[in-house]
């Protein structure tokens, strides 16, 4: 295994040595035969894991099957090389120039991809889980089936981005999995998200836009909450009754609970009567239909609320909260199953 720690041999230089040489790259002779070279000292174990290889070119270079774990490659320009089946985990590789290469079948996770270049690339099956994309350039990349859950997307570029779905942010394959990116800040959070909305969007993919949609919203109300803003209540409210537009069986909920909950204030308050037959007790089957013929305003009057003013207020509340379900939740499903 190459995993050279030392300073480069030149005066004065405080870099390390390059894997395989006794200068970094701004001081080794020999830049033009560096690269067959390493391939050569990294024997048939193919093991760079570890190495110093920053700032080095190593442009269309065969990495097949290579251990480059935790290796230093900032800076480095790798333009069209292939690492098939290679493992990246923990990598550094800030900066780097990996515009058309081929990571197929790649461990990624964990690698610092800040700033790189990665346009055109090939990431099919590879897992990124956890990776630091901030401000990297990921414009026309191929992710078909590869893994995302929890990576940085802070300013990174990603027009054109193919093969990306919600399921690219799963933390498993199963239908329940958990689906983001990384949240510790928020206010990152949100633009990526919002970034993912439009892509997801401008390709058709209207339901993944509708998550991408309502995490940007969660992301906004975190923010809200920690400025300690008024705002954050209604915000809270529209999350709970409607998930800010995305969630229409919410609404549904909110409306039985709704439905429910006067019934059971109508019973503890005995606020209806039987008009046809005064002195006779609802039951509460009875005030289960009542809240429910109010809710939805048809009032046949059959039951009338007492005539006592709080009785009244609440019946006119319980049919202002139904008009106004009603029409979020007509509102939501347009937005939900509608072109955006």
């Amino acid at each position: 295994m190459l995993n050279l720690k030392r300073k480069c041999g030149h005066e004065a230089c405080d870099e390390l040595a390059l894997a395989s040489a006794e200068f970094c790259w701004d001081h080794i002779r020999s830049k033009d035969s560096y690269a067959e070279g390493l391939v050569r000292a990294s024997g048939e174990n193919r093991n760079l894991a570890g190495c110093n290889l920053k700032k080095a070119s190593l442009k269309g270079v065969l990495f097949e099957k290579f251990d480059l774990s935790d290796a230093d490659l900032s800076q480095a320009d790798m333009t069209e090389s292939h690492f098939f089946d290679s493992k990246l985990k923990g990598a550094s590789l800030i900066g780097a120039n990996l515009s058309s290469c081929d990571f197929t079948h790649c461990d990624i996770r964990g690698a610092d991809l800040t700033k790189s270049n990665m346009s055109g690339s090939r990431l099919w099956n590879s897992d990124l889980s956890g990776a630091n994309m901030t401000e990297a350039d990921i414009s026309s990349a191929d992710f078909w089936n590869a893994k995302l859950f929890d990576i940085k997307m802070w300013h990174a570029s990603i027009n054109g981005v193919r093969s990306v779905s919600k399921s690219s942010f799963s933390k498993g394959n199963g239908p329940l999995d958990e689906c983001r990116i990384n949240e510790d800040g928020e206010l990152s959070a949100e633009e990526s998200y919002r970034n993912i909305k439009q892509l997801f969007t401008s390709t058709g993919r209207y339901n993944d836009a509708s998550w991408a949609s309502f995490k940007e919203k969660t992301m906004e109300r975190l923010i809200l909450k920690k400025k300690g803003s008024l705002e954050y209540i209604p915000s809270l409210i529209m999350n709970i009754l409607c998930g800010y537009g995305e969630k229409p069986y919410r609404i549904i909920l909110s409306a039985l609970f709704c439905i429910f909950g006067f019934a059971v204030l109508y019973g503890i308050l005995g606020a209806i009567e039987y008009p046809a037959s005064p002195g006779t007790h609802p039951g509460w089957v009875d005030y289960i239909y009542y809240s429910t013929i109010t809710y939805t305003t048809v009032g046949y009057g059959d039951f009338i609320p007492k005539p006592i003013s709080a009785f009244r207020m609440l019946a006119a509340a319980e049919a202002f909260l139904g008009v106004f379900l009603a029409g979020l939740f007509v509102f939501t499903l347009a937005r939900k199953y509608s072109a955006r």
